[in-house]
């Protein structure tokens, strides 16, 4: 499936163009989560553990967009069904992971509480912003092409994942060089303010049934 054929239909061809950049979304965000949040936890960085988090969150909604351009390519085109539920698997869980970033970057910045900034925490925030960066692009031009809704809000949250990684890899610098120890608790409430306004925002505009 992950090869295009030399005479296929430009609309398959554009299909397959959303599910290979959906496939490669679930295996980066899994993988850099993963280490994102082992590290975050590790040096108490809160920023970096909301980072990872919010990645899990992108992964399934990649997940469910595999599963949605991989049926399209077998069957009578896209299911607007699955288009509506991987929306809502998204927004669903940037409403959690919002609220939860918001709640514990709050509680970290009243409470003073000091974080690590370990040179592996750097590494990763800066590589992860220019591969969700290059991911988020991509998303969005392929939404286009195949009129998918689903994908350009995946888009999004995408970009919201690289703001993310800048904010943390800010966040984690300003600590490490400056001493500043409000930086990554502040970084976290901006984290989690981010993903609640996303989520509003796009919640309202499916209601109002505004995908374009």
């Amino acid at each position: 499936m992950a090869r295009a054929l030399p005479n296929e239909d430009p609309t398959n061809r554009s299909l397959r163009s959303a599910w290979r950049i959906s496939v490669v979304s679930v295996v980066w965000t899994l993988l850099s989560s993963a280490l994102a949040i082992t590290i975050g936890v590790r040096s108490g960085e809160a920023a970096l553990s909301a980072f990872g988090a919010i990645g899990f969150v992108d992964a399934v909604g990649s997940l469910a967009l595999s599963y949605h351009f991989a049926r399209a390519l077998t069957h009578e085109g896209p299911s607007l069904r699955l288009e509506a539920l991987a929306h809502r698997v998204v927004l669903g869980g940037l409403l959690v992971v919002g609220t939860g970033a918001l709640v514990v970057g709050a509680v970290r910045l009243i409470q003073n509480a000091s974080a690590g900034s370990s040179t592996a925490a750097l590494v990763l925030a800066g590589v992860s912003l220019a591969v969700l960066s290059a991911l988020s692009a991509r998303k969005r031009r392929v939404a286009r092409a195949v009129a998918s809704p689903a994908l350009r809000s995946d888009s999004h949250v995408t970009a919201i994942g690289a703001c993310f990684a800048a904010i943390a890899l800010a966040g984690t610098a300003l600590e490490r060089w400056l001493h500043l120890r409000w930086a990554d608790a502040s970084a976290t409430v901006v984290l989690g303010a981010c993903a609640l306004a996303l989520a509003l925002s796009t919640w309202r505009s499916l209601g109002r049934g505004e995908f374009d």
